[in-house]
C-alpha cells in the first residue's frame, strides 16, 4: 500500500505565524498574551494580507491560530 501524502503547511501559515510573532512581542512586551489576544492579532493581520477568497483566508487563520496557541502553551 502507498503512504498518503504528508499533508505541509502552506506558506501562508508560516508568514502568518511570523507576522503574528512580531506584531505580539512588540504589542505585550511586559506581558504573556491570553489565547484572545493571539486571535486578535492573527485576524489583524490577515486582514493586511488581502486574501480574495475568505475561506482560504479563514483556513489560514485558524491554522495560526492552533499553531501558536500549542506553541506559546496556551492550549494543550
Amino acid at each position: 500500500m502507498a503512504k498518503p501524502p504528508v499533508a505541509e503547511r502552506p506558506k501562508a501559515v508560516d508568514a502568518l505565524m511570523d507576522i503574528t510573532e512580531r506584531a505580539v512581542a512588540f504589542r505585550y512586551p511586559n506581558r504573556s498574551p491570553s489565547l484572545s489576544d493571539v486571535v486578535r492579532v492573527v485576524s489583524t493581520a490577515s486582514r493586511l494580507l488581502r486574501y480574495s477568497n475568505l475561506d482560504e483566508r479563514i483556513e489560514v487563520e485558524n491554522a495560526a491560530v492552533i499553531l501558536l496557541a500549542k506553541k506559546r502553551q496556551l492550549v494543550s
